[in-house]
């Protein structure tokens, strides 16, 4: 057994004593598929454990879950789940950044949350984010107000800094104007808890740390970016 096997299973067992035996084979399910992922080199342990806490958490709300779930055009989502004839995607953010970003981590985070929403929302009823208890997700604040609301302005400046980072593919305007989120999770590995909580409540809690439109500008006329341009997968 693998040091990703090991901590899997250690997770796996913790979750099925917390929840009970009533959804005892679905968390097996998903362990199972983590660790057949892992061998073949796609999925990590830190991204993996929080979608196996998360799935967990779902399942024990009715949710039936499949992590890595492959969507159209070599999308994968981290997780997606069905419940009621509903369907719902749930992308885990770490707030990983790659040598690359050292200088730009901030302004590269907003764009990836960017186009997570742009590429992965459409594609399900619901779309969600989830996080780690210690990461402040940068979403833009207009994403955390309600779409009506959203200006064309505010949506042609979240393409700009979108741009900066995502170019193959190009993310087009149309999904840019489209995209939703509904809700976002808080992750607590240590103690395999999860907290659900609407756009509107995270506003309140981190809306001091998310990007303005003012802080988005910003990033876009920071001088300390590199000058070479770097392609980040589509994932």
């Amino acid at each position: 057994m693998d040091l990703f096997e090991r901590d899997i299973t250690v997770v796996k067992e913790a979750l099925q004593r917390k929840y009970g035996s009533e959804i005892r084979r679905e968390i097996e399910e998903v362990s199972e598929k983590l660790i057949t992922l892992h061998k073949r080199n796609r999925v990590k342990i830190n991204h993996s454990v929080m979608e196996l806490v998360l799935a967990a958490y779902l399942i024990d709300q009715g949710y039936t879950v499949d992590p890595e779930h492959p969507l159209e055009n070599d999308l994968i989502a981290d997780l997606m789940a069905w419940r009621d004839g509903r369907s719902m995607i749930v992308e885990v953010e770490t707030g990983f950044t790659s040598p690359e970003n050292a200088l730009d981590p901030q302004a590269y985070l907003t764009a990836r949350v960017i186009s997570k929403l742009a590429r992965y929302s459409l594609h399900a009823d619901r779309f969600s984010l989830a996080t780690p208890a210690h990461n402040i997700l940068q979403i833009p604040k207009t994403l955390l107000k309600p779409s009506r609301r959203r200006k064309a302005e505010d949506v042609n400046l979240l393409k700009t800094l979108c741009d900066r980072y995502y170019r193959t593919p190009e993310i087009a305007l149309e999904k840019l104007t489209k995209m939703r989120l509904h809700s976002i999770y808080i992750i607590n590995v240590d103690l395999l808890d999860v907290v659900k909580l609407t756009p509107r409540k995270y506003l309140e809690r981190f809306g001091n740390l998310c990007p303005d439109k003012k802080l988005l500008k910003r990033y876009l006329g920071a001088g300390l970016r590199r000058s070479v341009a770097y392609e980040h997968p589509a994932t």
